[in-house]
């Protein structure tokens, strides 16, 4: 049998399963973070901000891609300078392709839209009486709602769903998750923040085989505000 019936096989039997435990788990983490919310004992955070994404793994020729996102989380303190910060964002990820030959030019961008929860460990620092640093790692998991990759070539142009389905197979996978890691820098109620998410799962499935794995990566620059 060749290697992309067995693709086929596997996407048709499996992708089922795992696309409906991948769902409880996201709608758990959710429940678990509106539950969190109702401690007296946490605060609230929103941010937003812009920066740089790409691609990692076996494609070449990926560029960066200006992006940006949104979201709102709670800090649930554990120790004096412990504390656990789970989030609910809307992140904007993805890539550009840029291939010029002989007079053959191709240019194409990937936009892929991410609800995701990150739950992330911060260790706070006090640095004087205005400012605090913050460190902070952990985990996220993201479901994609929208996903577009648009581009020309030859004078002729394209405009087609990264998540469509034909015969082969769904083309890109909706589910993500990875690792989080950034610094925080606290004024009073003011946050200032970078951020880089390294996603583990590859994004890219009918080509898989052919063009190899395709993983998200992304660094921001946020602005905060705690309240």
């Amino acid at each position: 049998m060749e290697k992309t019936s067995i693709l086929i096989i596997y996407i048709s039997i499996f992708q089922p399963i795992i696309n409906y435990i991948m769902k409880r788990v996201l709608f758990l983490l959710v429940v678990a973070f509106v539950a969190m919310s109702a401690s007296a004992q946490i605060t609230w955070n929103t941010k937003g901000g812009i920066g740089l994404a790409h691609c990692w793994g076996d494609a070449e020729g990926l560029s960066g891609h200006f992006v940006g996102k949104i979201g709102a989380g709670i800090e649930k303190p554990l120790t004096s300078n412990w504390s656990l910060m789970p989030s609910l964002e809307v992140a904007w990820k993805g890539a550009e392709e840029k291939f010029s030959d002989k007079g053959f030019e191709y240019k194409s961008t990937l936009d892929l839209f991410y609800i995701q929860v990150p739950v992330v460990a911060a260790y706070r620092v006090n640095i004087n009486d205005d400012w605090n640093c913050a460190l902070k790692a952990g985990p996220y998991l993201a479901y994609a709602i929208s996903g577009k990759i648009k581009g020309g070539y030859e004078g002729e142009s394209f405009d087609e769903d990264f998540f469509s389905s034909n015969d082969e197979g769904p083309s890109g996978r909706r589910f993500d998750a990875g690792l989080d890691f950034g610094v925080d820098f606290e004024y009073h109620r003011f946050v200032f923040g970078v951020e880089y998410e390294l996603g583990f799962i590859s994004i890219q499935k009918k080509f898989e085989d052919i063009v190899g794995s395709i993983r998200n990566a992304a660094f921001y620059a946020t602005v905060g505000f705690k309240f």
